[in-house]
């Protein structure tokens, strides 16, 4: 099964013209560069390419041949206005009816989602609701992926350029544990997409050594290789969207493999993620719907993980919008680690991180600033670890 890509991609009419150039330019050279790594590893990629504007399309389908994708590419032209809930409801569809997991010597890799805007979401309610909606999307793919019936949560990076909404695309990638980058120009996405293909050429290459591809250091060294030099904040957000893309094989891996496509009955329309109204100082702004009772129920998330098997990461994350006496709103988001020391004891970390939505970011001074860790302004966070004998 090969590893599962969706370009979503915005072409509202604020791309037309050079922008529109730009990106088609980025994604042929993205396309160029997953078939390189096919032919470098053996590690083949589908691609799949969702555009929006007014309404959004699957232009084509999860595939691995590079010749139909670079055709959907020059196919796209930019109108309209700019409908990213409804891109990223058509991203999920496609996963669900032929995404799969990559699995490669004994780690296995979720899809992913680059999502390309250079604007804010609109839609019929306004662009404040149309901005909770796609915080309730992203919710379906992040900690709430188990009620929309994914296998595995999915990673979205987020690259924005022009007018488009910093804040928002920092809390995609916060609740999705993918990264963000904010490009100066258009002519930089090219450099974005190509190092989005060489962190899976580095998962590739070190697919059978979990120490190095949990390295940061070994991650900067195979760049500069190549005659990448990133800067230490991208590297970061390179980083965290590759561990989020790993699941490590556990010993029961067999019995609880989900295969490449859900039940018949698991919803995967928009009806089953909506923004619901604040109803109270702790209750989310931004939450799924449960699925009807006539359909698969969905599962719950597990209150406490279990230990993992030893050298294994279980991950959690739980994310809620809340208001403070004084009126203003902020995310909280509450991250947890689990994983087992080699003497058998386990180590729990802890992350609370608090985001107000109300602040506006501080302009990067760097040419392109990336990583859902680098906060344009430091959130609040406390951080807690404790050890299980």
């Amino acid at each position: 099964m090969p590893l599962d890509t969706i370009l979503l991609l915005d072409t509202s009419g604020s791309m037309a013209g050079r922008g529109l150039r730009e990106l088609k330019r980025a994604a042929h050279a993205f396309l160029e560069g997953v078939e390189e790594t096919a032919r470098q590893t053996g590690l083949k990629e589908n691609v799949g390419i969702v555009e929006f504007n007014t309404k959004a399309r699957i232009v084509q389908s999860l595939t691995n041949d590079y010749r139909k994708c670079l055709r959907a590419i020059d196919s796209l032209s930019c109108s309209g206005q700019t409908a990213m809930f409804d891109g990223l409801m058509a991203s999920l569809q496609e996963i669900m009816e032929n995404g799969g997991i990559l699995r490669i010597s004994g780690i296995a890799m979720t899809p992913r989602i680059i999502l390309m805007t250079d604007g804010n979401p609109s839609g019929s309610a306004g662009e404040d609701e149309a901005k909770k909606k796609v915080l309730a999307a992203a919710l379906g793919f992040g900690p709430k992926w188990q009620e929309v019936g994914l296998p595995h949560p999915v990673p979205i990076a987020c690259v924005g350029c022009g007018e488009c909404d910093v804040v928002l695309l920092q809390l995609i990638a916060k609740i999705t544990n993918g990264m963000y980058a904010i490009v100066d120009n258009v002519e930089e996405l090219s450099t974005f997409f190509k190092r989005q293909v060489l962190i899976i050429r580095f998962a590739a290459k070190f697919a059978s050594d979990l120490e190095r591809l949990r390295s940061q250091v070994a991650l900067a060294a195979f760049l500069e290789e190549l005659g990448e030099a990133v800067e230490e904040a991208e590297l970061a957000a390179l980083q965290q969207l590759l561990l989020a893309m790993l699941v490590v094989a556990m010993a029961d891996d067999d019995s609880s493999e989900h295969g490449s496509t859900p039940s018949a009955t698991t919803p995967t329309t928009r009806h089953a993620i909506e923004a619901a109204p604040t109803r109270g100082p702790q209750q989310s702004s931004t939450a799924l719907v449960p699925a009807p009772a006539s359909r698969a129920p969905a599962q719950r998330q597990p209150t406490s993980p279990a230990a993992p098997s030893p050298g294994a990461v279980l991950r959690q994350q739980e994310v809620r919008q809340v208001r403070s006496a004084d009126g203003s709103q902020a995310v909280v988001v509450r991250q947890q680690e689990v994983s087992r020391q080699p003497d058998g004891r386990v180590m729990v970390a802890e992350r609370v991180m608090v985001v107000r939505a109300r602040e506006e970011p501080t302009p990067p001074a760097s040419r392109m600033v990336a990583g859902a860790r680098q906060e344009p302004t430091p959130p609040a966070s406390r951080d807690r670890k404790c050890i299980i004998q």
